[in-house]
Order: structure tokens, then sequence, then C-alpha cells
């Protein structure tokens, strides 16, 4: 085959290499296209993992900081029922005392008990 007979061959099917020359060119475009469009897949896939891990990261260092949140409540609320218990058995012994000095006011001094009850609650005194 010579040049001659390709040109002519050329010439009388020029229509058809065209449409086969600008279909190789659109399957080219399109594996190119496909390879843009797959590197932004795989970059964006890359990203979110990374974002993911940092996520992840967040989340467990704001659980650590929650367990320890708690552990210090636990231990604040166990130092506050304590005290209450200690004043509570307080407040016991106190009205002990009281109790048995108002007994013994009772029994000894009815007038002084009288009079300290009127001047703690401002009660008048009526017969």
């Amino acid at each position: 085959m010579n040049w001659a007979s390709l040109l002519q061959f050329a010439l009388r099917n020029w229509r058809e290499l065209l449409v086969i020359f600008c279909l190789s060119l659109v399957a080219i475009k399109m594996r190119m296209d496909y390879n843009t469009l797959n590197k932004a897949y795989e970059i964006s896939k890359q990203e979110t993992k990374e974002r993911l891990e940092a996520l992840q990261a967040i989340h467990s260092e704001e659980l650590a900081r929650r367990e320890d949140a708690i552990k210090k409540y636990q231990e604040k609320l166990d130092e506050i029922r304590e005290t209450y218990d200690k004043s509570l058995e307080e407040l016991g012994i106190e009205k002990q005392k009281k109790t048995k000095d108002y007994e013994r006011q009772f029994t000894q001094d009815k007038e002084a008990l009288a009079n300290a009850i009127i001047s703690t609650f401002n009660f008048e005194y009526v017969e």
C-alpha cells in the first residue's frame, strides 16, 4: 500500500474517519475526566478519613474529661455527705443537750424557762 492509495481511501471515507477521530477524542477526554474525578474522590476520601480520625481523638479526649468531671463530682458529693452526716450528728447532740437543759430548768426554775421562751419567740405573757 502506498501513499497515493491511502490518500484516495481517506478522501473517499473522510466522514467515517472524522467520526472515528471525534469518537477517539471523546473517549480520550472521558478517560481524562474520569481519572481527574477519581483523583478528586481519592483526595476527598483521604480528607474524610483524616477528619474522622481527628473527631475520634476529640471524642476520646472529651470522654476522658467527662470521666474526670464525674469522678470529681462523686468525690465532692461524698465530701458533702460526710459533712452533712457530721452536722446532723452534732445537731442531734446539741438537741439532746438543749432538751436536758430545758428539762432541768422545768423541774428547777420554771420562771426562768418561761422567760427564756418569751424572749426567744417574742411572746407576750398573758394570764
